[in-house]
């Protein structure tokens, strides 16, 4: 269906008033796009409900599944968001969207009308700064974001298993160790040399910190259960410390062979 913004008429002086007080939405800076369709209309599933992505794994995860033969292009969550926005059919989608004075952006969602199976797409990339929500969904997102480099120096390998841990603790418990709170692993895990291999991960999603408690990652790959590559944040040794006490959720690990 062709959706097309509806104008209300004022009924009052004073909320004509009020309206004209406030600053009109301007339409957002767009970094990128993609668009397409997709034959299978049971792939729009992997649609988030809330109209954008804010992780790596949902967009891997969305791009792998309608374009399993096209590279997913690099998005840094950090910094940046994913708009989703689809139609049936092999439509061409429409998506202006705009944001208000207080950070909400909202878009409607339109597109032709040709008949035909499957779905149309449009996926727009845009700022993070200043957004504080989308059509009303805080893009607020929990747990540990970040991705997972591999040099193109460091030697190619295959077979292997990708495994990162989020660890919880007590800081006022010295003798306790630590709590295992969730895990992502990537089987069959491979390295070109002179390639960089870059994997983007979420781990922790349903997680409600704790003030008064500490976490970090870590991050190995194993083979046969050994370890052979340690991950690093920024490519520097020490505890990845993340979430609380002023530490990140977003985080780039760097991976060197275990000496």
């Amino acid at each position: 269906m062709f959706l097309r913004p509806v104008t209300l008429a004022c009924c009052c002086l004073a909320s004509s008033l009020t309206i004209a007080a406030q600053a009109a939405p301007t339409t957002i800076e767009t970094i990128d796009m993609w668009s397409g369709q997709v034959k299978d209309v049971t792939l729009r599933k992997v649609v988030p409900s809330t109209g954008f992505i804010a992780d790596p794994t949902n967009w891997q995860k969305l791009c792998k599944t309608w374009q399993p033969d096209v590279k997913v292009p690099r998005v840094d969550f950090g910094k940046q968001l994913v708009l989703v926005g689809t139609v049936p059919g092999p439509n061409r989608v429409i998506m202006r969207p705009v944001v208000d004075e207080k950070g909400n952006v909202t878009f409607l969602v339109a597109g032709t009308k040709r008949g035909g199976p499957g779905f149309g797409y449009k996926l727009i990339l845009i700022r993070r700064q200043g957004v504080k929500a989308i059509n009303g969904q805080s893009i607020a997102s929990k747990g540990v974001r970040g991705t997972v480099l591999i040099p193109g120096k460091v030697g190619s390998f295959q077979q292997h298993t990708l495994e990162i841990k989020l660890w919880e603790y007590d800081p006022f418990l010295a003798d306790v160790g630590a709590k295992l709170i969730d895990r992502f692993q990537v089987e069959k895990y491979q390295h070109q040399d002179g390639q960089e291999t870059t994997t983007p991960f979420t781990v922790g999603a349903k997680l409600e910190p704790r003030k008064n408690r500490r976490y970090y990652i870590t991050v190995f790959v194993l083979k046969n259960g050994k370890r052979t590559h340690i991950g690093e944040k920024d490519g520097k040794s020490g505890l990845c410390n993340v979430l609380t006490n002023g530490n990140p959720a977003t985080v780039k690990i760097i991976a060197r062979p275990v000496r």
